[in-house]
C-alpha cells in the first residue's frame, strides 16, 4: 500500500498518510469504518518513535477510506500518481482463498475477503503491513515469548497456547497454531517501514510503489472490471 510519510517537526512527529479506496460487490461502509479502525488503533497503538537528528519522533498514523464503484475505481486507477491511494477490492471469495496484496511488498492494490472477518481477525491490519514493505519475519515460532505474536506473523505461526485457537492443543497440530485476532503491532515493525528512509533532503516520503492494476471478482488482475 503506497502512503506518504510527512515528517512534522513542531508536532515532534511523523505523519503516515493513506487512503483506501474500497470496491467490490462486498464493499460497504460497514467494513471500511471496520477496517480504517482497526488499522488506526493497531498501527498507532504502540505509540513507536524514531530518531531523526537526534530527535525522537513520534510516528502517527492517518489512514481513511472512501467507498467507489468499480467503474470509478477504473478511471481513478488509470491516471492515479498519488502515492497515497490505494483501490482494495473486496469480496468474499477469490481463486487463492485468502486476502491478499498486490505484486510485491508495498504495492497500492489489494483483494480482501470478507470471509477473513476484516476489521476483526487484524487480517486488514496485516495486509495492510505488506503495503508498507513488511514481509513475515523468517521466524514463525514465537513460542517463550509470553507476548502476542506480531502483526506480520503468518497464519500458521506457532505461539504460547494462550495465542494459540485452542490453548489446550499441542503445538503445531489441529488448534494448536496461532489464532490470528491475538496479533498485534509491534514498535519495531512500525520502525522498519522507515528504516531506509531520510529525511534530509525532503519533509515528505514516498512509501510503497503505485503499479494502479487492479483485480476482477476472482482476484485475477484485469484492466476490465466485471
Amino acid at each position: 500500500m503506497a502512503a506518504i510519510a510527512s515528517l512534522q517537526p513542531d508536532k515532534n512527529q511523523i505523519e503516515i498518510v493513506s487512503k483506501l479506496y474500497l470496491y467490490g460487490s462486498e464493499a460497504t461502509d460497514e467494513i471500511g469504518n471496520r477496517v480504517i479502525e482497526e488499522i488506526n488503533r493497531m498501527y498507532n497503538e504502540p505509540q513507536a518513535t524514531i530518531d531523526v537528528e537526534g530527535k525522537p519522533m513520534k510516528v502517527v498514523f492517518n489512514i481513511s477510506y472512501k467507498l467507489i464503484s468499480t467503474a470509478e475505481a477504473m478511471l481513478r486507477a488509470s491516471v492515479n500518481q498519488n502515492f497515497r491511494n490505494n483501490y482494495i477490492r473486496i469480496e468474499n471469495e477469490n481463486h487463492i482463498t485468502r486476502s491478499f496484496m498486490g505484486f510485491g511488498l508495498g504495492d497500492n492494490v489489494g483483494h480482501w475477503l470478507t470471509t477473513d472477518n476484516l476489521g476483526v481477525s487484524t487480517t486488514a491490519a496485516h495486509e495492510f503491513g505488506h503495503s508498507l514493505g513488511l514481509d513475515h519475519p523468517a521466524q514463525v515460532d514465537f513460542r517463550g515469548s509470553n507476548t502476542p505474536p506480531p502483526i506480520m506473523a503468518p497464519r500458521g505461526s506457532l505461539v504460547d497456547p494462550q495465542y494459540q485457537w485452542n490453548p489446550q492443543a499441542v503445538a503445531g497440530e489441529f488448534g494448536g497454531t496461532m489464532n490470528p485476532k491475538y496479533r498485534k503491532v509491534t514498535a519495531e515493525e512500525v520502525r522498519l517501514i522507515l528504516q531506509d528512509l531520510s529525511f534530509e533532503n525532503d519533509k515528505n516520503l514516498y512509501l510503497g510503489q503505485i503499479s494502479n492494476t487492479l483485480f476482477d471478482k476472482t482476484g485475477s488482475p484485469t484492466h476490465w472490471l466485471s
